[in-house]
């Protein structure tokens, strides 16, 4: 019974030196002993490995990922230019219509403005024609009514004893004792 008083027994002492021996020693499978600092590559181990193997393998993984990157890169660069091809392929199809349809426009106007053009000159020689023709009709009116001859003014028809007309305000009688009575002959 002594000692179990003590404290300790030499089961106590077994089990504090296999903790000791898991934590620093290379106990229970290399898990926890190992603090040097070289993880599952412990010196002397099976899958001990150099630096040189260490940075052989980084030098791979750079250039594959250089060589990851540059590919994104040229993906990137065909899909920017696929996009700027389709939106000015685009552009320029609008640009086209837009062009065809000014020029459209345009010839309609032209074709209008030379239906205008010969409507015009049609009419202008058409009312050029007709002031002339105006102008030859005014002046034959004219002679022809300076050649005529003028009637006179008269206020009533009487006549003498001979036939003559004479006018009205000559009045009176006819001289063969008949007397002039309105628009009737005696």
């Amino acid at each position: 019974m002594e000692e179990s008083r003590s404290g300790m027994t030499w089961i106590g002492v077994l089990f504090v030196i296999l903790v000791i021996w898991a934590i620093f020693g290379g106990g229970f499978g290399n898990g926890w002993g190992n603090r040097s600092g070289y993880g599952d590559y412990a010196p002397g181990g099976c899958n001990r490995v150099s630096n040189c193997e260490v940075e052989k393998n980084e030098i791979i993984d750079s250039a594959r990922t250089q060589y990851l990157i540059e590919q994104q890169s040229a993906a990137t660069r065909a899909a920017v230019r696929d996009g700027t091809d389709a939106v000015m392929g685009q552009a320029s199809r609008i640009y086209e219509a837009q062009q065809s349809e000014k020029i459209f426009d345009l010839k309609m106007e032209n074709q209008s403005l030379k239906s205008q053009l010969y409507s015009d000159a049609k009419f202008n020689a058409l009312s050029a024609q007709m002031e002339g023709f105006a102008r030859v009709v005014d002046s034959r009116l004219g002679t022809i009514e300076c050649d005529m001859l003028k009637r006179p003014n008269l206020y009533g028809i009487a006549s003498t004893c001979s036939g003559q007309i004479i006018p009205a305000s000559f009045g009176g009688s006819c001289g063969c004792g008949n007397s002039w009575n309105g628009n009737n002959n005696i």
